[in-house]
């Protein structure tokens, strides 16, 4: 006999949440990326062990403990999303937006202070990471709607929606991270049909602003600059903090503050030469375990020095193919896919995940600024996992809708 609980529970709004796909579409999901994504955690869990097991600190020690544990959360979600339409997660895009832009805001006013007296982090996690994935997500939603890129109102549409993460996430101050959303949305933007010359004038225009940013710090610092000049830079440049500064004059001039500013920087380029061809071997890095790697940071930031000091050039290079692997398969699930939110998604995914590459090897060998952007799936960091995890269950969605509908198509010979 059925009770009447039991039929309130049954129809309940829970019991209408069903699974598009069956638990067996889960073999139609990219195992090249998923392959490469779980080669490059196992990478990241050894190499936090490597980068804090010299240290005085139990909680660093214990900090691959951690990443051993995001790695499983990143596997299970990565056969858990694809169960589930990603047109359907994205009709919720605008919540996932605005709740993060709402986590953005309560940072400015409850997080907690870091290092140069940054304010990052609110309820233990860290909403800017956040912030990339759900503005992917938007994004990927307007412009997949219809041919929505080559309406000028709705290309300054999703400019409007870039620019509020960014200007919360520079406030905190986090200069970095802020940047990242420029390429994201461009690339998107590109990929949706926007006119080229459209998107070659902002680009232009951006080269044009950081040279003018760099040049005006450059004739600050100097001496020689007359003062009405170093006035005008100060001005040019006010809405940058002293540290931020600071970084990017090291970055001009690398041998300006060897000792001080320059530190990190000269000690990870020695770190990556000194690897030579095969490396130095597994706990073996005297950079890292004598201490002039950034200690707190050497699991996160600088995690590339640790490992190509102790892997090498050689090490350094599959490391490189391995991501070279995740972004080709992100990118043929996208040309797979069935729309062009699913495209644009894809796309999405892979464009953040490059950024990170680039950005923080770039930096780890001096060829840019120091920043505190981690390597993906092996630095250490629990959202920015969690951020990356959720975002390649969204390329599985991907995937497996796109294999599942071509599959549909071919049984019924169209």
């Amino acid at each position: 006999m059925v009770t009447r609980q039991r039929l309130q529970w049954e129809r309940g709004p829970l019991m209408k949440i069903k699974l598009p796909f069956g638990i067996g579409n889960l073999r139609y999901i990219n195992w090249f990326a998923f392959a490469a994504m779980a080669v490059l955690m196992i990478v990241g869990v050894c190499y936090v062990y490597s980068a804090n097991a010299f240290r005085e600190s139990p909680k660093l020690q214990s900090l691959y403990i951690a990443q051993a544990h995001l790695a499983i959360l990143c596997m299970v979600i990565g056969f858990v999303m694809p169960l589930f339409d990603y047109n359907k997660i994205l009709k919720f895009s605008w919540f996932y937006y605005l709740g993060t832009i709402a986590l953005l805001v309560a940072v400015l006013l409850l997080g907690t202070s870091q290092g140069m007296g940054a304010k990052r982090w609110v309820f233990g996690i860290q909403p800017s990471e956040f912030a990339k994935l759900a503005t992917i997500m938007l994004i990927a939603k307007i412009l997949g709607r219809r041919d929505a890129s080559r309406d000028l109102w709705d290309f300054a549409f999703v400019a409007l929606v870039a620019i509020f993460p960014v200007a919360l996430i520079f406030m905190q101050p986090d200069l970095g991270t802020s940047i990242i959303f420029a390429p994201l949305t461009a690339v998107l933007l590109f990929a949706s049909g926007t006119a080229p010359k459209t998107l070659l004038s902002l680009v232009l225009a951006g080269v044009l602003s950081i040279t003018v940013v760099l040049g005006s710090i450059a004739l600050e610092a100097s001496p020689k600059t007359p003062e009405p000049v170093r006035k005008a830079c100060s001005v040019a440049t006010s809405f940058l903090g002293n540290y931020q500064k600071g970084r990017l004059l090291d970055f001009v001039f690398p041998d300006r503050d060897p000792l001080g500013g320059g530190w990190n920087r000269r000690q990870s380029q020695i770190a990556v030469g000194s690897g030579g061809l095969w490396g130095k071997g597994f706990l073996k890095g005297d950079q890292n375990i004598l201490g002039y790697l950034p200690q707190q940071v050497s699991a996160n930031d600088f995690i590339f020095s640790v490992f190509a000091e102790e892997k090498g050039f050689v090490g350094a290079v599959s490391l490189l193919v391995c991501y070279g692997i995740l972004l080709l398969s992100v990118l043929a699930t996208g040309v797979a896919a069935p729309d062009v939110s699913g495209r644009l998604l894809c796309v999405g995914v892979a464009t953040l995940v490059f950024c990170h590459v680039f950005v923080n090897i770039g930096m780890t060998v001096g060829m840019l600024p120091v920043t505190g952007l981690p390597l993906p799936f092996v630095s250490y960091g629990r959202t920015f996992m969690a951020t990356l995890g959720l975002a390649m269950g969204l390329v599985q969605c991907v995937a497996v809708r796109a294999r599942t509908q071509r599959k549909v198509q071919d049984k019924n010979g169209l």
